[in-house]
């Protein structure tokens, strides 16, 4: 198993049991607490990872529900068609 590290400040959860790691549905990129608490308290900011251009909000941060990013994201974009389908046939359904 590879240890957890955060691409931003390169803590690694080997050094500190306690760290969480967050994930922001726009871009899916894991940061420890901390660092969305330092880059993000002055308000919205660009996402600190190399490339990616997606202006992250602190509010938007949520822990990461699954170990693998990719089923993260799918899970989120499923609940969002539920989500959709719910509003728009909703009435119909008895």
């Amino acid at each position: 198993m590879t240890p957890e590290i955060c691409k931003v400040c390169k803590t690694s959860r080997y050094l500190n049991p306690n760290m969480r790691f967050l994930v922001n549905p726009e871009c899916y990129h894991r940061m420890c607490e901390s660092c969305v608490d330092q880059i993000f308290s002055q308000g919205p900011r660009p996402c600190p990872m190399a490339g990616c251009r997606k202006t992250l909000r602190r509010n938007r941060f949520r822990t990461q529900t699954f170990e693998d990013l990719a089923i993260e994201r799918e899970v989120d974009i499923r609940a969002h068609v539920a989500s959709m389908y719910a509003y728009l046939f909703g009435p119909f359904i008895s």
